[in-house]
């Protein structure tokens, strides 16, 4: 049976990098619009030129679960000793509050009307 392997990715700067060890599956399942969207690929290293490559060889409207079962059916088939595995959690539809808005902060009184209370001018009441 294969090893499952949690998704493995390098940061480099602001991105993130996935680090597959092939031959692999990697099993990957996102929510849109609350429905899952599960794909399983295939990633090999070509003997020859030393390439990575990779291949679909799943992808449907199921659940994680489903498409795990379905990775670890196949992985025989390919040669795979590891499944990694990325499962985004389904976004919860949480209403935010409004945070109350302060009132604006009153403006600061422009240099020369500041100069004048300082010396006591004559609109240094106003």
């Amino acid at each position: 049976m294969a090893t499952l392997l949690s998704w493995t990715s390098v940061g480099i700067g602001d991105i993130d990098v996935f680090v597959p060890s092939p031959p692999c599956l990697v099993v990957n399942t996102s929510y849109a619009g609350g429905r899952p969207e599960s794909s399983v690929t295939y990633f090999w290293q070509d003997e020859n030129t030393g390439l990575l490559n990779h291949q679909l060889v799943y992808l449907e409207p199921v659940p994680f679960e489903t498409a795990l079962a379905w990775a670890q059916e196949h992985a025989s088939t390919r040669g795979v000793e590891r499944i990694h595995v990325r499962h985004a959690r389904p976004a919860k539809a949480v209403a935010r509050k409004r945070a109350a808005r302060r009132p604006a902060a009153k403006k600061a009184p422009a240099r020369k009307a500041a100069a004048r209370k300082a010396r006591g001018g004559p609109r240094a009441n106003k």
